[in-house]
């Protein structure tokens, strides 16, 4: 009796349906290392076996911001779409994988978390498939705090727009906290980057005797997370400006006349033929000083300037210029118009980048009258009145007209005249002898 209960017993554990092993399941993906401030993506798929209908839980945990929570395709039941936390239930076609969320996450914190995946079923007309389940874990760490910008200064050429003739270059920037060191370097191309390896520790250099040109320092600085961004800083060295020997006699002698041809025009009220002379060092270049400077013709250009660059080597620093001869003496002819009125001129010795000191003042005044005078004159706060306008042709013919009448209406004046007198006379004579 009791061996025939235990073929019975084993006979009913034989025969008793036995659940279909879990094949497939529902995992996540995409964790691992990330910084705070990090936005990274993990996918949750349902994969490992065919099935038509799916549910489980996706739980998010850990110091992390939920950006997005976007379910898959799935029809889902009311209420159990893919969320955080919350039970799940879709269908679909019979497939093999789906896609059944994709979470984006943001770090805020250090420390770590994870997706995990729970409560998994997977089914096939009706029939259990798969019930695996699996997570992604992710560890948020400090976001490394790279330097700033270095900021530069420079004492030697204070504006990267402007150009200034030293040729020393003195340079310095801020140290923050932190920092271990820099890396530098100058060049004459705009984008450098310097290499990742410490130049110095300082926070200052000095280039010295730089040719003129254009430069560019560039600057980036390290600490215990890496390196920050280039600063890039602009140097522009130019030819020395000139500059004034206060040892040397400044010119002297100066006359202002009256060239030969001169020719005076009544009707714009301009002179032309104004010589100017004067005395300076040797081979100098007399540069020519006017205020207000004579309106130059268009298109004039000054011949002497070519003389003096091309054979004195002396960029002239005015308009008009004279070149002195191996005794000193120079002198200059306005061969252009010059408009009636005061004048200031004082004028200045220049050899190369070596300037005498400016001559004394001398105030003159270009007038059209007595035919065209240049006469030097004590100040210049009045000015000669605008020359009269030229006559028209019908000023003219009236001037003539009236030239005409005071001719003829004059004789005959005249004539009556003296016959009244003659009248008057012998008027006087009958009445006496009456």
């Amino acid at each position: 009796m009791k061996k025939l209960g235990f073929i019975l017993i084993l006979f009913a554990l034989i025969s008793w349906p036995l659940p279909i092993r879990a094949a497939g399941g529902i995992y996540a993906s995409g964790g691992g290392s990330k910084t705070a401030g990090e936005t990274f993506t993990i996918s949750v798929t349902a994969s490992g076996t065919n099935f038509d209908s799916l549910q489980g839980i996706i739980s998010v945990s850990g110091p992390v911001t939920i950006v997005s929570f976007n379910p898959g395709s799935a029809t889902w039941l009311p209420g159990k779409t893919p969320s955080n936390g919350g039970a799940f239930v879709g269908i679909v076609s019979e497939r093999s994988s789906l896609t059944v969320a994709t979470i984006t996450l943001r770090g805020r914190t250090p420390g770590s978390g994870a997706v995990s995946v729970s409560g998994v079923r997977l089914a096939d007309k009706g029939s259990v498939v798969g019930d695996g389940a699996g997570g992604a874990s992710f560890t948020i760490t400090k976001a490394p705090q790279y330097p700033s910008d270095v900021k530069v200064s420079s004492t030697t050429h204070p504006n990267q727009d402007e150009f200034y003739d030293q040729k020393t270059i003195t340079l310095s920037w801020n140290k923050d906290s932190g920092i271990s060191g820099f890396s530098y370097l100058l060049d004459k191309e705009a984008g450098t980057v310097p290499p990742t390896k410490v130049t110095s520790s300082d926070s200052s250099v000095t280039y010295e005797n730089q040719e003129i040109g254009t430069y560019y320092f560039h600057i980036r600085s390290v600490n215990s997370d890496g390196w920050g961004g280039t600063t890039h800083f602009k140097i522009n060295i130019k030819e020395p400006d000139p500059k004034v020997d206060e040892a040397l006699p400044k010119p002297t002698n100066i006359q202002i006349i009256k060239d030969s041809p001169f020719t005076n025009n009544i009707d714009d009220g301009t002179l032309k033929g104004i010589k100017i002379s004067g005395q300076t060092l040797p081979n100098y270049v007399a540069n020519l000083n006017f205020e207000p400077l004579p309106a130059l013709p268009e298109g004039y250009k000054d011949t002497s300037i070519d003389t003096a660059v091309k054979d004195k080597n002396t960029q002239p620093l005015s308009l008009l210029v004279a070149v002195a001869n191996d005794q000193g003496y120079f002198e200059k002819t306005l061969d252009f118009p010059v408009k009636a009125g005061f004048y200031k001129l004082s004028i200045q010795g220049q050899s190369i980048k070596t300037l005498t000191p400016i001559s004394d003042s001398i105030k003159f005044q270009v007038s059209i009258k007595n035919g065209g005078t240049v006469e030097l004159v004590n100040d210049i706060d009045q000015f000669e009145p605008a020359p009269p306008a030229p006559l028209t042709t019908w000023d003219k013919t009236k001037t003539l007209l009236l030239d005409r009448n005071f001719q003829y209406g004059g004789g005959g004046l005249i004539i009556i005249l003296a016959l009244g007198i003659v009248g008057i006379v012998w008027w006087r004579k009958k009445r006496l002898l009456n």
